[in-house]
């Protein structure tokens, strides 16, 4: 186990903040974990779990200790001919995950590809894209408990996954360190490519493989989304609002274009948050340090050396700005911390 103290976080998020943690301790084993909460030093200290960096907005220096999730291993557990389990240690990147399943024809994750972050982020989150949820393809998820010192199992209804969000993100879940997700796959490949974007990128393809489906995928999101090395960003910042049915046919009779998603209870609809960010009017009014990007008006973005607190005053002005024209409060789907 490794500790740092005045450790400097801009090269660990993917907004390039440069906040400073008090205290950064490397995890890299499950003894790591039982060392550290042995540590009467840090008894009392604020904790703040860092895997890739990718969905958290650091607003300010973190006192307290944050703690670098180093976990790595791929394993087999167990497979038929129609299916594989494969336990993950939660700080293996996730998309290499996924070009690792797609490679070797484990189907059922290859429209996460391209998601930046780690394996514990993407359980963490539930992780979401084209019409998929990582929620559908976890078995298990297996956590350290800071407060007894023990591993506890979380079976894939247990985790109480939701939209973007699952049991960890539950202030009561402060004390679970996730080590490690199982996932269930199928090896017979049927293409799940009838979300919007998708169904008219993969038109013209009689045959398809997992492979294709992730090259493809990876492509369209290097299209529309910014490459957060270049400009700091963590992806979409908002979640898509779900709102009564009524009240966004109210709303589309003033805007005739709107976008409206049906939900399965039929009583809720989606609606587009990056719809709602663009006729707002913010891609027009670029700043030269934070504004939204060009192609996807839901990535707020870094543009320069923007601090967290300015990053977060803008992400508030969208905020706020929306609710005004809409009377549909957004909710941040990144980490703010």
């Amino acid at each position: 186990m490794l500790i740092y103290s005045d450790y400097l976080l801009k090269n660990s998020n993917s907004f390039n903040i440069n906040a400073k943690a008090e205290f950064l301790v490397e995890i890299s084993s499950i003894d790591d974990l039982t060392d550290f909460m042995r540590k009467t030093k840090f008894k009392k200290s604020k904790r703040f779990i860092l895997g890739n960096g990718t969905n958290t907005l650091f607003t300010s220096d973190f006192k307290g200790v944050v703690l670098k999730n180093n976990l790595k291993g791929v394993e087999i557990s167990s497979q038929t001919d129609e299916k594989v389990e494969i336990k993950v240690s939660s700080g293996e990147n996730f998309d290499d995950f996924v070009g690792y399943c797609a490679k070797n024809r484990f189907c059922g994750i290859e429209n996460f590809s391209g998601i930046p972050g780690s394996v514990g982020g993407a359980a963490f989150q539930n992780a979401g894209a084209y019409g998929q949820e990582v929620a559908q393809v976890v078995k298990q998820v297996d956590v350290f408990d800071f407060s007894t010192g023990t591993i506890k199992n979380f079976s894939q209804e247990n985790c109480k996954f939701g939209y973007r969000n699952s049991i960890f993100k539950n202030p009561d879940s402060e004390n679970l360190f996730i080590i490690s997700v199982t996932f269930q796959l199928s090896k017979k490949f049927v293409p799940q490519i009838e979300y919007g974007s998708l169904k008219e990128l993969f038109k013209e393809n009689s045959v398809l493989t997992p492979m294709i489906v992730r090259r493809k995928i990876v492509e369209l999101r290097n299209e529309k989304l910014p490459d957060y090395k270049q400009f700091g960003n963590a992806g979409s910042f908002f979640k898509n609002p779900e709102i009564p049915l009524k009240k966004a046919e109210s709303i589309k009779k003033q805007f005739p274009d709107l976008k409206i998603y049906p939900l399965q209870n039929g009583e809720n609809v989606k609606l587009s948050a990056a719809q709602l960010i663009d006729i707002c009017g913010f891609k027009q009014n670029p700043d030269p340090k934070v504004g939204v990007w060009e192609n996807q008006a839901l990535v707020v973005v870094n543009n320069g050396a923007a601090t967290g607190k300015e990053i977060l005053s803008f992400a508030k002005k969208i905020i706020k700005t929306v609710k005004e024209k809409f009377s549909v409060e957004l909710q941040p789907e990144v980490c703010i911390i």
